[in-house]
């Protein structure tokens, strides 16, 4: 083998094993999917309308496989008109969602309203559907519980226990799948302190007899909390998706939605702030181009002439991008002088352009040779932020001004 062919078959050793990065990182290359899961929305004010609309925005972004909830979707407790006039609003906004949603009933969708005997548990059922159910997705299994049997939740002992029934159904549901993965999702965490003497070792145990690993994710508290595992399940409380944040908290109160993103053997699980998400096409090339065009300075020009009161300054702007924009425009401070108007603005549409003038007047003993104009471009952002570009231009004076 000659000395050039073995230096070169060395080399694309060396080269290959740099393309192949060390021995540990292939990709997992295992089966996977995401979900979305949304806070409490309701106890808030008004606009928490408005979160749940920028969660839902998000989440198209992200584009998960389903979304699921835990509870208090309506402010509810009212009569049956009041009800579905909520019920309605809420729809309108999660029913943008462009993947499935599953709801949860909470206290504030099922208890009745003051003094009334009747609660609202059909008309949930009716709009969102049952009150306990289970489907599978993929490897997953998902359960939803219905922890609102008695009506109530101030003496966790007496009213915070899950009937035999629904014991009964969550044994027979589990047995009847081979998911790999389960989560369940609940409206209060029974888990906790707060919950204190009710069953909920009994509800546990049934999940422990299982084996698998399991996820369960509740709400109520509006305040963040991982519990962490017990035996085979992660306890997780998540805060709000438009309700109001809990007094004290405030480390862990915050609008959000929770993303699981879950293998066979695994779920990594974080929390996003609402707006924390940027879609791709947010910053498109043309807008970059547009502000590297306007930082050249094409679009203002100053010039200046002497007037038989002192000085005068004539200033253009134009509009060279596709976007009405507005300007602002003055002069940097001078001691001795006075400027009309101080400074101005003015709004362009797209190819159009506006001249202004500005008078100096200089007082007794005050002289200049160069004065600084500043103008300044305010480009919009598709998506709202506005970027200012600012130019400087030097005018020199006539020696005989003013």
């Amino acid at each position: 083998m000659s000395l050039r062919l073995f230096a070169l078959l060395v080399l694309g050793l060396v080269i290959g094993r740099v393309h192949a990065g060390p021995e540990n990182s292939k990709p997992d290359e295992s089966e996977s999917f995401t979900f979305i899961a949304f806070g409490d929305r309701t106890g808030g004010p008004a606009k928490g309308v408005a979160v749940l609309e920028s969660a839902v925005e998000m989440t198209i972004w992200i584009d998960p496989d389903l979304v699921m909830t835990v509870g208090d979707l309506v402010e509810g407790q009212c009569a049956p008109k009041q009800w579905i006039e909520q019920h309605e609003e809420f729809r309108s906004v999660m029913d943008q969602l462009t993947m499935p949603w599953f709801a949860v009933a909470g206290n504030h969708d099922v208890y009745p309203a003051k003094r009334s005997s009747t609660d609202n548990t059909a008309l949930f059922r009716q709009h969102f559907g049952p009150l306990t159910y289970s489907f599978d997705h993929k490897f997953a299994h998902f359960v939803v519980l219905f922890t609102d049997e008695a009506m109530d939740y101030k003496d966790p002992s007496k009213n915070q226990n899950m009937t035999q029934a629904q014991m009964d159904w969550l044994r027979e549901d589990l047995a009847s799948t081979d998911a790999k993965q389960v989560f369940v999702f609940v409206h209060h965490p029974r888990w906790t302190k707060e919950y204190a003497g009710c069953n909920w070792d009994d509800v546990h145990s049934i999940f422990v007899d299982d084996g698998r690993s399991t996820t369960i994710v509740g709400g109520h508290i509006h305040t963040l909390r991982d519990d962490g595992m017990r035996d085979n399940v992660h306890y997780l409380t998540l805060a709000t998706t438009g309700g109001w944040s809990k007094r004290g908290f405030d480390y862990a109160s915050m609008h959000h939605i929770t993303q699981f993103q879950v293998r066979e053997d695994r779920v990594a699980i974080v929390h996003l702030p609402i707006d924390s998400v940027v879609p791709v096409d947010a910053y498109p090339g043309e807008e970059y181009d547009a502000i590297k065009e306007l930082q050249r300075g094409e679009w203002f020009r100053a010039e200046g002439q002497s007037s038989s009161t002192g000085f005068e300054i004539q200033i253009t702007l134009n509009n060279p991008t596709t976007k009405s924009m507005a300007y602002k425009f003055g002069i940097q401070s001078m001691q001795g002088w006075t400027v009309e108007p101080e400074f101005g603005e003015i709004t362009l549409e797209p190819g159009s352009s506006g001249t202004i003038t500005m008078k100096l007047i200089a007082q007794d003993g005050h002289e200049a040779t160069e004065i600084k104009v500043i103008g300044r471009a305010y480009y919009p952002h598709q998506r709202g932020e506005v970027q200012p570009v600012s130019i400087h231009k030097a005018v020199a004076l006539d020696s005989d001004a003013g």
